[in-house]
């Protein structure tokens, strides 16, 4: 399945141009999803802006050890993502996560005192009950780290 993965109040918080903190629970569901065999492609408005702000993020990104593969590609403008709905996402294979899609698991932000990004906690929960984790070689075990 294609992931359409924004950046900015989803992978990270609000911040921008700068990048913001890591949104507790975002790299240990995206290497799931990878390890299940999903395509993560960013979708961010960031490439609207200059492309070198999406190879910061893609950099940020791969910081991280649990990425084991390179997110490669990205949408040179960001696609408006579709309401939020897992079984629409195995019709059409492809799936949005992004803070302004519409219902989207979403939480407050951390570090600053306003604003909303996504609940990766709660996000996992639902992808792992829509069977999003299962791979040729079954589901991987739980990875976010609760706290």
């Amino acid at each position: 399945m294609k992931i359409y993965l924004d950046f900015d109040g989803t992978v990270v918080e609000h911040c921008f141009p700068e990048i913001g903190a890591l949104n507790p629970g975002s790299i240990q569901v995206l290497a799931r999803l990878q390890s299940a065999g999903h395509e993560l492609i960013l979708n961010t408005y960031r490439a609207d802006i200059d492309v070198k702000h999406v190879h910061e993020a893609l950099a940020f990104i791969h910081s991280f050890e649990e990425i084991k593969q390179a997110i490669e590609k990205f949408l040179p403008m960001k696609l408006d993502p579709p309401s939020f709905d897992l079984k629409r996402a195995k019709e059409t294979n492809q799936l949005y996560i992004d803070d302004i899609s519409e219902g989207t698991p979403m939480r407050r932000n951390i570090t600053t005192e306003y604003g909303m990004m996504v609940d990766w906690k709660e996000l996992e929960i639902k992808l792992a009950e829509a069977g999003f984790f299962e791979s040729s070689i079954g589901e991987t075990p739980n990875t976010f780290t609760h706290g």
